[in-house]
């Protein structure tokens, strides 16, 4: 063969076969541009890789050149490698159907140089793959290459356009603000953006109507479950619906108005007349994580939105709402709070306090939020004195139970036990750790999903409390677990923190909640009455 049409891949061996991945990315800046800008368009992209393919099969007769997959990312910026097509050719390098990637250029594969250069000097190379930037000459195939030594130098250069962009982007953003141009998302019920002009709003009549129905009824001194009820006997659909919004409701409570979403419409200055924006901001150009801004940041601008609610009456709905709001509760630190669930629905059980009242009761939150509109769950309302008392005497005889049957001592005797003890901490430690590893990376995909628009703030907050609750749980019984570990190895008869938690309690004439926490992990409340807990120090005596 001769060596001028001969190709060698980065471990000096020749090559016959490359399998290609044609990869392209549009951002969505880059979108709707000019004629000339439509140079970087997608399709243009592959073309120019293409032309490059049929180049080099001229240049090198003896090699196959199969392209395996075209690839784009339409609409994603280069600042993240987060990008579903970019993730498929990753897979297909790791599953060894490719041997080599083709860009545009540099800035096509990423904007974010660290990445990049991993990328392209390492990540590449190891997996013995060919990547080729065609106009800025790149190919780590070719050994000291003066493109391919410049390459980290252009992939800052294209990190630092990608950060002058952001920051255009941003004072584009805050000048239209300031201008009262509206600069996208979605407006408050009642307003919608003119379809002959996107940066302004518009009245939207139907929503405009609700909104003044809510503000009446606030006014008339009506409770916003008072208003739910109202707007379900009237059928007025939700905001979602009427905006014509496509997504996953559930179905047991799709047209069911929410008090929080009301009390959203009615506190939103925008329906006063008042372009209100500039009410979030991101950390950096690399990271989409939103940052709430004190509400003396927010950009207001009088006049440049239709008036649904004038400024004399907003104040006093204002008013109203603060007047009203929980006026029939008042928060107790009642030793079962945030530990009962519904055996039936799952949901949390909230607990019911009245002023003039002995006895106060408990209540399904799913059955108290949909139950009187809709057949979901069943109430399970019993006395909360009552089930306090009924926990009370299941953990103490449990504990009873668990000192009786623990005599620590004499079982640490015997060597041989003490050995299966150490392996089976060991085991316990383990786990733990994979647990709260596993936790963990759940909170990473809720903050993903966040960032993604799947779910919003209050649902994100929500779902991480339950999860970094289970985090601490878990760390609560890995450290008990290594203590006990410690003593074994160390051969001493010593109580385990497990065994003092329940001597604590059992010393106790009420228990606070911190310590119930540390025994019990969640109660579950039945709809008969009865109870299930489920504790966090599992009797080891005992049989399950």
């Amino acid at each position: 063969m001769d060596r001028e049409s001969e190709m060698r891949d980065n471990l000096f061996r020749v090559v016959t076969v490359l399998y290609i991945i044609i990869y392209a990315r549009l951002s969505k800046e880059e979108e709707g541009k000019t004629p000339e800008e439509q140079s970087k368009s997608i399709q243009n992209q592959i073309d120019i890789c293409q032309r490059y393919i049929n180049d080099e099969q001229q240049k090198y007769p003896n090699i196959q050149f199969k392209v395996v997959a075209k690839l784009s990312d339409d609409g994603i910026s280069g600042t993240t490698f987060d990008r579903a097509d970019f993730k498929r050719l990753i897979k297909l390098i790791e599953s060894k159907q490719a041997n080599m990637v083709i860009t545009k250029d540099q800035s096509r594969f990423g904007r974010e140089h660290i990445e990049s250069d991993n990328y392209m000097e390492r990540w590449f190379p190891e997996h013995n793959v060919r990547y080729v930037a065609v106009l800025d000459g790149v190919d780590t195939y070719v050994p000291d290459s003066a493109n391919n030594d410049m390459a980290p130098i252009k992939n800052w250069m294209n990190e630092m356009y990608a950060k002058h962009t952001s920051r255009s982007v941003k004072a584009t953003k805050k000048k239209n603000a300031l201008e009262g141009i509206w600069n996208g998302g979605e407006p408050v019920l009642g307003l919608q953006i003119d379809p002959n002009n996107e940066g302004c709003l518009i009245l939207e009549p139907k929503g405009a109507e609700i909104v003044k129905m809510l503000a009446e009824l606030v006014l008339d001194n009506k409770s916003l479950d008072e208003i739910v009820d109202i707007l379900i006997e009237k059928k007025i659909p939700i905001p979602s619906i009427i905006k014509g919004n496509s997504r996953n409701l559930n179905k047991e409570v799709e047209e069911i108005w929410d008090t929080e979403t009301i009390r959203d419409i009615l506190t939103n200055e925008m329906i006063t007349g008042v372009m209100v924006q500039g009410k979030t901001t991101t950390l950096s150009h690399k990271s989409k994580k939103v940052i709430y801004l004190p509400e003396e940041d927010w950009i207001r601008v009088p006049d440049k939105v239709p008036v649904i609610i004038p400024r004399e009456r907003f104040e006093a709905i204002q008013t109203m709402l603060k007047s009203n709001k929980n006026k029939t509760t008042k928060s107790h630190d009642y030793l079962l709070k945030g530990l009962m669930r519904c055996a039936d629905c799952g949901h949390a059980i909230s607990i019911k306090h009245f002023k003039d009242r002995k006895n106060n009761y408990v209540e399904c939150c799913y059955y108290k939020k949909y139950g009187r509109r809709k057949e979901v769950c069943t109430a399970h309302r019993f006395s909360y004195e009552e089930l306090e008392k009924l926990v009370l005497d299941n953990v103490k005889n449990e504990c009873m139970q668990y000192v009786k049957d623990n005599d620590l001592a004499e079982k640490l005797k015997n060597k041989k036990e003490s050995k299966e003890k150490q392996v089976d901490l060991r085991l316990k430690i383990d786990k733990c750790n994979r647990n709260i590893d596993k936790l963990n990376k759940s909170i990473d995909k809720m903050y993903q999903r966040l960032d993604a628009g799947i779910i919003d703030e209050d649902d994100y907050t929500r779902m991480t409390k339950n999860t970094k609750a289970a985090i601490n749980s878990e760390k609560l019984l890995l450290e008990t677990y290594t203590k006990d570990l410690e003593v074994l190895k160390e051969k001493k008869v010593k109580e385990p923190n497990y065994i003092k938690i329940v001597k604590e309690f059992l010393s106790l004439k009420k228990p606070n909640r911190i310590l119930l926490s540390r025994l019990i992990e969640v109660i579950y409340v039945n709809d008969d009455g009865t109870i299930d807990i489920h504790y966090r120090v599992k009797n080891p005596y005992k049989d399950n």
